[in-house]
């Protein structure tokens, strides 16, 4: 593929009739940066393989992409909104409620619930720690939110960044709907400071957890100790991010004197619907 195609035209968008191959290229882009990371550049070599690999002839391709930046303002849009499915974890809250389940007679007491809580963070925390950095889409989330910040063309740089708050705002929601939910039927309640407001806390919690996951990268040794801390009975190891995340907990939420206990369980025990909308996901 010539330099001379790259170059001609500018940042057009695809007409309608090439709807499909647009599709197949990203697609198979993708695939491509999953498996071998996330680049600035793609040489015109690279380009012409993935095309090929998509069954979307050269011609094809350069009336779809007429600039090598086209193409990659593209790819990280589409990469961006495929972010917001990974941030979290769906089995995740899942778990957090199936557990929750098991767990309801000590929402009788204070200390029961508060070891409820802290039970879950230790156990849950680790494992969604773990599932939500080593996904694919979430590194490369983590990369396109600073690199796209140095991106040279204005508006190609306003569009990457409009789909990175758009994946942004959606995780947010989703993840304020689910602390709405979880932590009042577990008897807490946001310090009155907040004013009921969640998302400083999903922020907060969610900077603690992928901060970790970047810092990870470089020292594993780190992030990935363990502690042993004492719990009711004897002692419990912790990992540095369910220390983390229980640290922020604290800070946001408090036990709620005016809870009934009952209310919840046979909220719980009645099977309440915590599917999360299509498309979205929950987790830390």
């Amino acid at each position: 593929m010539s330099e001379e195609n790259w170059k001609r035209g500018g940042n057009q968008r695809p007409q309608s009739g090439l709807d499909d191959a647009r599709a197949r290229v990203l697609d198979r882009a993708i695939r491509h940066v999953e498996e071998t990371g996330l680049s600035l550049g793609m040489n015109s070599e690279l380009v012409e393989r993935l095309a090929s690999d998509a069954g979307v002839p050269v011609r094809q391709f350069t009336k779809i992409w007429p600039s090598a930046d086209s193409f990659l303002a593209d790819l990280f849009c589409e990469l961006a909104n495929q972010a917001r499915i990974d941030r979290a974890d769906t089995q995740t809250l899942l778990s957090t409620w199936q557990y929750l389940g098991t767990r309801v007679d000590d929402l009788r007491t204070a200390e029961g619930r508060r070891g409820v809580l802290i039970d879950l963070v230790r156990i849950v925390t680790k494992y969604n720690f773990e599932v939500v950095t080593a996904s694919s889409k979430w590194r490369t989330y983590a990369a396109l939110s600073t690199t796209i910040i140095s991106w040279p063309d204005p508006d190609a740089r306003t569009r990457m960044l409009d789909a990175l708050r758009a994946s942004e705002l959606s995780f947010v929601d989703t993840m304020e709907s689910f602390y709405r939910n979880l932590m009042p039927t577990m008897g807490y309640r946001l310090r009155a400071g907040f004013h009921n407001d969640y998302q400083p806390f999903v922020i907060a919690a969610a900077s603690v957890i992928e901060g970790l996951g970047i810092v990870r990268e470089t020292v594993p040794a780190l992030v990935d100790a363990h502690f042993d801390l004492p719990s009711a009975d004897a002692t419990e190891s912790w990992s540095v991010a369910s220390i983390a995340f229980m640290g922020v907990l604290d800070a946001f939420f408090e036990l709620d004197p005016a809870f009934v206990p009952e209310d919840a369980i046979a909220r719980l025990s009645g099977g309440i619907d915590v599917t999360p909308q299509a498309g979205s996901a929950a987790g830390y």
